[in-house]
């Protein structure tokens, strides 16, 4: 019996959709061949010879009940089976849907409280489904029209990324839910016990589309013709920082970017060292050859070394023709003044075709000078990675370091005490640097495994113990720098179980806390941090009770029809705007917000007066004998000014984003400053919510 077009067209809109469509489809094309009633043919029952079935006399199979969610064994015997595949197509679609709806809505059933449970996610916290994160977009079930496969049950997840430490751990936990749900679904409907549920729950990388974290400084624009076209289809930007030169921090970033390539995450490695590359002697590709971008990208740009999976660039790679100091494997010293390193790493950054990636690791050459300043306003970093050794030396200088990208609003995600500690032949430990100064995760402070003066124990900008790791000397990971082949792309062995569980923990932990910045929480690195005025990141609002403010999401615009500033503070209950002026925002430290003396912003004199920008600056001037970088405002008004032109004269000509620190603005009178998003949310009214350790 065909079915006629019209109740072709009847069932599908009945049962909603293309889903519908599929199984109409292929009942039709099958029905023919088929009994009219038939559940199941007798080719789709798998007899044993103690199994008895009741027949009428037309042969068809009357439904049997499965009562147990229990495998079957040979002690159910009283009970047939049948495949999945030899289900007509209809009943394949009707099963999907109903058992996506199932999962979709468990959190209605008060019975599901455990499958619940098995659908969150261990790290963000929320639902896979539909009410949460809507990760688990469909499931397949075959049908006797399909081919492979006769008993496996596909579900599709599509997650945010493939950096994800805990995505086999939701995989088991997913299939474990199928199972119970299909086996209580095929039993409601009276359908014989099918024979052990295999699920497979798949996951397609070219699903998973790239939103960009960057914030260039220049320009908004993303055409070819734009700054920021390279950096637009990257996710997240890490820097790996150690403000002291030989402690291994180009080793971490290295085999951190390939550790996380393996996780299955698209990955770029940038070597940002312009005064000594390293990257080329690390890294030896089959070919290093830096060759220009395709016709179709924006002009001048070049495209990234290829090596197992993660995409590659150095001054050292760059051709020794290009007129760069120190390009080129064997290039000689790099003499190059601030602000031409600062060109250098932009033109690395900017005009490198990097394509889609989740994450870009940079890898910055010791110190906190231009080129940090450059990385740190240029892009909005979503964390850090600190590299030191135990020594005292060493960790004066990564104090600094913490201090500064804290200070620019970027969390230090995890630290590496590297050459922590070696193994002697006979198994004991030795710390040649002294002991470690920051308790690792799994360290028992009771067995005194830092020293009594640890500095950073308790600093506010460290990152939490669990993201603390301590790698020990090894001949091993000497040896692949050696070579030129990285440690994390060989396969653990033996000998070297130590340094793999320090990669694997480290690249984990920074996947963790990008997933949690990638949807907008606060990262497991920085939760349980102490703030201060400087650096608070939440504030209130009196005309807003019970609301408290996200500093990091701050944003500043430009009134252009009043002539003020427009600053916007988020919250989770929702926004406040508030229209400000321009002296409520130049009479405030950059750096701290405080409201300072009117006078360093109205002053009627004529000459230079220096400011210090919101980046290194504590207040509004400085002498000139100063260290910290500094620019030069101009005042243009005359000394027979009075105030109201003065006040004419403070409102923002042009604004930029500055990373994650805050927002550079250029005002009327020709007074360029940098403002801490801390400051212009205070000066919007923001007052700081401290918090204190426990």
């Amino acid at each position: 019996m065909m079915m006629s077009s019209i109740a072709q067209r009847r069932l599908f809109w009945c049962n909603g959709g293309v889903r519908r469509l599929r199984g109409v489809l292929k009942y039709s094309t099958q029905i023919q061949h088929r009994q009219n009633d038939i559940i199941m043919p007798m080719s789709s029952i798998h007899q044993r010879d103690d199994v008895a079935l009741s027949m009428d006399k037309h042969n068809r199979i009357h439904h049997l009940q499965s009562s147990s969610r229990r495998p079957f064994s040979s002690t159910q015997s009283s009970r047939s089976k049948f495949r999945f595949s030899e289900l007509s197509s209809r009943q394949s679609a009707e099963l999907e849907d109903e058992l996506l709806n199932r999962l979709n809505n468990s959190s209605n059933n008060n019975n599901n409280s455990n499958s619940d449970q098995l659908l969150m996610d261990p790290i963000i916290g929320k639902s896979l489904t539909r009410n949460g994160l809507d990760w688990i977009r469909s499931v397949s079930i075959p049908s006797s029209f399909d081919k492979g496969e006769e008993n496996v049950i596909t579900v599709n997840l599509q997650p945010p990324t493939m950096l994800h430490p805990k995505l086999q751990e939701i995989s088991s936990n997913i299939t474990q839910v199928v199972q119970e749900e299909m086996v209580q679904l095929l039993s409601n409907k009276h359908i014989l016990e099918p024979h052990d549920v295999d699920v497979s729950v798949k996951i397609n990388p070219q699903d998973i589309t790239t939103t960009s974290n960057n914030n260039n400084m220049n320009t908004r624009e993303t055409t070819p013709q734009s700054s920021s076209f390279a950096l637009k289809n990257i996710t997240h930007f890490v820097a790996v920082y150690s403000c002291k030169g030989g402690v291994g921090k180009s080793t971490i970033a290295t085999n951190l970017a390939y550790q996380l390539s393996a996780m299955g995450g698209r990955v770029g490695l940038l070597d940002l060292d312009v005064y000594g590359p390293s990257l080329p002697l690390l890294v030896q590709p089959d070919d290093p050859t830096v060759r220009t971008s395709p016709p179709h990208v924006q002009e001048g740009m070049v495209e990234p070394i290829l090596h197992k999976g993660v995409k590659l660039m150095s001054l050292g790679f760059v051709s020794p023709n290009s007129g760069v100091p120190g390009s080129g494997p064997n290039g000689g010293a790099a003499v190059l003044r601030g602000p031409m390193a600062g060109r250098v790493v932009s033109q690395l950054l900017k005009g490198t075709n990097w394509g889609e990636l989740d994450v870009l690791v940079l890898d910055l050459p010791p110190g906190t000078g231009d080129v940090q300043l450059e990385v740190c306003q240029s892009l909005s970093l979503s964390g850090a990675v600190a590299v030191s050794t135990p020594s005292a030396l060493a960790w004066a200088d990564v104090r600094k370091g913490v201090e500064m990208f804290g200070e620019l609003g970027v969390s230090t995600l995890a630290l590496v005490e590297n050459f922590a500690y070696f193994v002697c032949e006979g198994g004991g430990r030795h710390y040649p640097f002294g002991k470690a100064r920051t308790l690792a995760a799994g360290d028992d402070d009771q067995n005194n495994e830092t020293t009594s003066d640890a500095p950073m124990q308790h600093h506010h900008f460290m990152p939490q113990s669990s993201h603390v790791f301590h790698l020990p000397i090894s001949e091993t990971v000497s040896g692949s720098n050696e070579s030129g082949k990285p440690f994390c792309c060989d396969e653990p062995n033996g000998n070297s179980e130590e340094e793999w569980a320090v990669f694997s923990k480290l690249a984990d932990a920074v996947s963790a806390d990008l997933l949690l910045l990638q949807h907008n929480m606060m990262p497991a690195s920085m939760q349980g941090q102490q703030g201060n005025s400087s650096t608070a990141m939440v504030v209130t609002i009196d005309e807003v009770e019970d609301s408290a403010f996200d500093v990091p999401f701050t944003q500043l615009d430009i009134d252009n029809s009043h002539k003020r500033f427009t600053v916007r503070l988020f919250c989770n209950e929702g926004g406040y705007q508030k229209i400000i002026g321009g002296s409520d925002l130049r009479s405030r430290n950059p750096k701290t917000g405080e409201v300072e003396d009117d006078s360093s912003s109205n002053s009627g004199e004529g000459d230079a007066k220096t400011v210090q920008h919101g980046c290194g600056g504590g207040s509004h001037s400085s002498d000139s004998g100063s260290s910290q970088p500094s620019i030069t405002v101009h005042h243009h008004s005359s000394a027979c000014a009075d105030n109201s032109e003065q006040k004419d004269n403070l409102f923002p000509a042009k604004i930029s984003k500055k990373g994650k620190y805050g927002y550079e603005v250029e005002w009327a009178d020709g007074a360029t400053i940098i403002y801490s998003l801390l400051a212009i949310a205070k000066a919007a009214g923001g007052k700081p919510l401290e918090s204190t350790h426990e």
